[in-house]
């Protein structure tokens, strides 16, 4: 059974058309053009989300900044020289603990956000380079 199939098969010798080829070709051209297009909008979307919800979240840090008093003991630091180098270790400490830790957190999370989001932007538009061109290819 097996030796008639593989005798079968080998007589045939199927070959496509050329019109075949090329619309395989098409099809993933298309394919590819479409994944590239969503991605660069999907990418393009949430960096201007994250751009937008960084303009209120730079509020509240600089709001939570000012509350904490992290601006005095900073000038602290730069008003006597030697109250700093005698109670660094202190001032350090104060000054850490002053810090708005949770605001920064989530500045810093849009920040990374929005420049992963840009990098993955220009990278979807180097690769976008690729399918500029004719749609198919003639063989």
């Amino acid at each position: 059974m097996e030796e008639s199939l593989k005798r079968a098969f080998q007589a045939a010798k199927y070959e496509p058309s050329n019109e075949l080829v090329l619309e395989i070709w098409r099809k993933i051209t298309v394919r590819n053009r479409h994944i590239t297009y969503l991605k660069l909008v999907s990418f393009s979307s949430l960096g201007l989300a994250s751009l937008i919800g960084f303009i209120p979240m730079f509020k509240i840090l600089a709001n939570d900044f000012t509350q904490s008093g992290f601006y005095e003991y900073l000038s602290l630091a730069f008003s006597r020289g030697g109250l700093f180098s005698s109670f660094w270790k202190e001032f350090i400490f104060s000054l850490a603990e002053s810090l708005p830790t949770m605001s920064v957190v989530f500045s810093l999370i849009l920040i990374f956000v929005f420049l992963l989001s840009l990098r993955y932007i220009i990278k979807q538009i180097i690769n976008n380079k690729k399918y500029i061109g004719p749609s198919y290819v003639a063989i």
